[in-house]
C-alpha cells in the first residue's frame, strides 16, 4: 500500500517546521480547514486504514526485536530465526560487554556497529593508561 507522508499544515510556507521534529502531524482543528474537512486535492489525514497489517505490525525487517540491556541477558537468550536482537539505550560500558559477546557467539544485533564500539573500547583503554602514565 503506497502510503501518503502525513505532514503539518503549511510545513512548506514556515520556516519553524523545516526541522523533521516539527513537521510531524498536528490534527487540524480550524473551523475553515479544508484538510479537516477532508477536501480533495489537500494533504492526506490519518486514518484507521492506513495502518499496517497485524502480521507486520511490530516487525523489524520481517523479525521480531528482542530487547537487551546488559552482556547477562544475551546469555540467557537464545534466538529463532525469526528473531533479531536490539540493544536498549544503556552506558558505553555496557554495550562494549555486549559487542565483545555478540562477537564471540556470532549474533546479529539490529541497532549496533560491532567494529565501531570495540573501536571505542580500544580507545578507551589507551587514555586510561596515559592517566595512568600521569599520575605516576
Amino acid at each position: 500500500m503506497n502510503m501518503p507522508k502525513f505532514v503539518r499544515k503549511d510545513a512548506k510556507k514556515k520556516l519553524r517546521f523545516k526541522s523533521k521534529r516539527k513537521t510531524k502531524w498536528r490534527r487540524q482543528k480550524g473551523r475553515d480547514s479544508k484538510i479537516r474537512q477532508k477536501m480533495k486535492g489537500y494533504p492526506k489525514s490519518p486514518d484507521i486504514g492506513y495502518g499496517s497489517p497485524k502480521k507486520t505490525r511490530h516487525l523489524i525487517q520481517g523479525k521480531e526485536p528482542i530487547t537487551i540491556f546488559n552482556a547477562k541477558e544475551l546469555d540467557l537468550i537464545k534466538l529463532g530465526p525469526n528473531q533479531i536482537i536490539r540493544v536498549a539505550h544503556t552506558s558505553l560500558k555496557n554495550k562494549i560487554e555486549i559487542a565483545k559477546k555478540a562477537k564471540e557467539k556470532n549474533l546479529p544485533i539490529l541497532n549496533m556497529n560491532l567494529k565501531k564500539i570495540l573501536k571505542k573500547e580500544k580507545i578507551k583503554v589507551k587514555t586510561e593508561i596515559k592517566k595512568d602514565e600521569i599520575k605516576k
